[in-house]
């Protein structure tokens, strides 16, 4: 075998796995937006100008949140129910119905970037947690 066509053999088996991960990543990002209970959303740490993309799904006690074109099936954050507090919000884009959200959660801070339905969703999933302790006075 001569030596271009080892290169192409290579090339092409590098572009095959290449577009195996693009494709995996695709998947799992259609898979999540399809799941019941998610909504698209930009994280950021406060102080920070960078923001990442991706998805958050409401599960029983915990807000999860993925990083839109990763492969990995874990949650790259994970925000307890009654952990998570709301310090501050503001309009990003009133035009567009978008607002930054600055949660705290573990005294670690973050800046969401959501729609205003996704902010009442987060507010309304927030307040239905079941209580803590029998009402004890009734």
């Amino acid at each position: 075998m001569n030596a271009p066509a080892v290169i192409l053999s290579v090339l092409v088996a590098l572009l095959f796995v290449a577009g195996a991960f693009v494709f995996w990543a695709m998947l799992r990002t259609r898979a999540l937006f399809n799941h019941v209970g998610s909504f698209p959303c930009s994280v950021s740490e406060p102080g920070s100008n960078e923001w990442k993309a991706g998805v958050a799904v409401f599960g029983a006690e915990y807000l999860t949140w993925y990083k839109t074109g990763s492969i990995t099936r874990r949650p790259s954050l994970s925000f307890s129910r009654h952990r998570l507090s709301i310090v501050d919000y503001h309009q990003r884009n009133e035009a567009a119905g978008t607002a930054v959200v600055h949660f705290e959660c573990n005294g670690e801070d973050w800046l969401w970037a959501m729609t205003n339905s996704s902010v009442a969703g987060v507010v309304g999933w927030m307040d239905g947690a079941s209580p803590v302790e029998e009402p004890t006075g009734m």
